[in-house]
């Protein structure tokens, strides 16, 4: 079966999850082979903002680059934590989606609202989302796997580079060069350079030269 018409068949189960969970839930799926236009159905998009077209997001270029699905055989991950780019924090789980090959080709994300009035620990009594998952990575509470749930493949680079300068708590153009060069490494162990532009975009975002990002990305 053509990888598309795989990805078509869980179409319906989008619509189920989110009717099952209500509209404080947004389930997407992704098309992990188009990365620009990842998000091939999706129901309340209004969480994120993001709709049909949408790429995918910084975990999900992370997932390509180290093929972490792969490792005893896991099947998903469920209950790490996600923002959006209007700063809205969710609990998110997704489950992953392989071809005959064991290949990944699509993803199924739930992001659920984690506010006051739509707390997670609400939802098992509802619908036991984590049930589902077999062979499923349940992340600790302590464990910080932050996604960002953008919407351009600019922000995802944006956030992706953000992240990292942060925690060196001091801004870009303060940077040493080896901290640089650090920082590029780990953009790519994410996946981040996947992205067509992102040279250019990190580049300027430390404030050196394209021909640098390639000298930090050839450094092992």
């Amino acid at each position: 079966m053509e990888y598309k018409q795989l990805l078509n068949l869980y179409i319906p189960l989008v619509d189920f999850i989110a009717d099952i969970i209500g509209p404080h839930c947004e389930v997407l799926l992704h098309d992990i082979v188009d990365v620009e236009n990842s998000v091939i159905a999706i129901r309340n998009g209004y969480i994120s903002g993001r709709h049909i077209g949408c790429p995918l997001t910084d975990l999900g270029f992370k997932l390509l680059e180290n093929k972490s699905y792969l490792k005893q055989n896991q099947n998903a991950l469920v209950n790490y934590r996600s923002r959006t780019d209007s700063g809205e924090n969710l609990i998110s789980s997704t489950y992953y989606i392989k071809d005959e090959k064991g290949e990944l080709i699509g993803m199924i994300c739930v992001n659920i609202l984690n506010s006051t009035d739509h707390q997670i620990n609400k939802i098992p009594a509802v619908f036991p989302i984590t049930a589902i998952f077999s062979n499923a990575v349940h992340m600790d509470d302590n464990e910080e796997i932050t996604e960002s749930l953008s919407t351009s493949l600019d922000n995802v680079v944006d956030e992706a580079v953000k992240k990292l300068v942060e925690k060196y708590d001091i801004s870009a153009d303060r940077m040493s060069t080896e901290e640089k060069c650090a920082l590029v490494q780990e953009l790519r162990e994410n996946g981040i350079f996947k992205i067509k532009g992102a040279i250019t975009k990190v580049a300027n975002t430390l404030k050196t030269s394209e021909s640098t990002i390639y000298r930090y990305l050839a450094t092992k």
